[in-house]
């Protein structure tokens, strides 16, 4: 546990870096119109820099005409990033716009990629062994997709902390878990965005609501266009499942 390390997700730097924490997480994961500009960006690096605290800059998912601002963007700020950053990726789009701007620069695997088994309506189901597994592992448990990732020079994947428990990550890879909020879907639509056409987004952006099923008693948190559900509880042998890092959102 002593080589755990510790990160921030945050939507902006705090006043002041907090103890306890040594990494910054800084981004949009699920949604590009809560990416930060440019601007903001270098502010956040030059906040890193002063705080002695590595960045993890974290890109969402993207269309067509998405991915090339993004591209204009990784184009602007992938030079100013250092030994110790990181690029965190949720759409493989992403992976060819990182690679031009920077052969070096290490490349994390988020959550929108992870492939994992999400929902609360697991824990109802009636599971053998063998499918309980099944449903504690994402899309990088077998030798393609190591192979695959190895390729691309992938050694870290972001995961969710799902109620039904995790299965340990292949050798070599080193996984970072997400606390307390576990994705547990994702959308183009969002709730608080009024047209496709607006541009910056009007959206509320932070504000949250709660959902409830008839079928389940665990609430469900809507943030912007992605569902979450809140699990406190984290593993108790971190070490044993290939995870080395916990990144925390307030």
């Amino acid at each position: 546990m002593a080589k755990l390390e510790r990160a921030l997700f945050a939507a902006q730097p705090p006043a002041t870096p907090p103890e306890g924490f040594s990494r910054l997480y800084y981004g949009a994961e699920f949604c590009f119109w809560r990416l930060p500009d440019p601007i903001k960006i270098r502010q956040t690096i030059r906040w890193c820099r002063d705080a002695g605290w590595p960045l993890t800059l974290v890109t969402p998912v993207v269309g067509e005409e998405e991915r090339l601002r993004l591209a204009r963007l990784l184009a602007e700020v992938v030079p100013l990033l250092e030994a110790g950053d990181e690029l965190l990726i949720s759409d493989w789009a992403a992976l060819e716009l990182v690679r031009s701007n920077s052969t070096e620069l290490p490349i994390v695997l988020g959550r929108a990629l992870s492939g994992q088994k999400r929902g609360p309506r697991i824990l109802d189901m009636s599971l053998s062994a063998e499918q309980q597994s099944y449903f504690q592992k994402g899309c990088w448990h077998n030798q393609q997709s190591l192979a695959l990732l190895a390729e691309h020079s992938i050694a870290r994947i972001e995961q969710d902390n799902l109620l039904q428990g995790l299965a340990p990550l292949p050798k070599p890879l080193k996984g970072s878990l997400h606390l307390p909020y576990a994705m547990v879907t994702s959308s183009r639509n969002c709730p608080f965005r009024l047209t496709a056409k607006d541009d910056p987004c009007p959206a509320p952006c932070g504000e949250l609501f709660t959902l409830k099923a008839q079928d389940t008693d665990i609430l469900l948190y809507q943030d912007g266009n992605a569902q979450f559900l809140r699990n406190d509880r984290a593993p108790n042998d971190l070490t044993s499942l290939g995870i080395d890092r916990l990144v925390f959102t307030p």
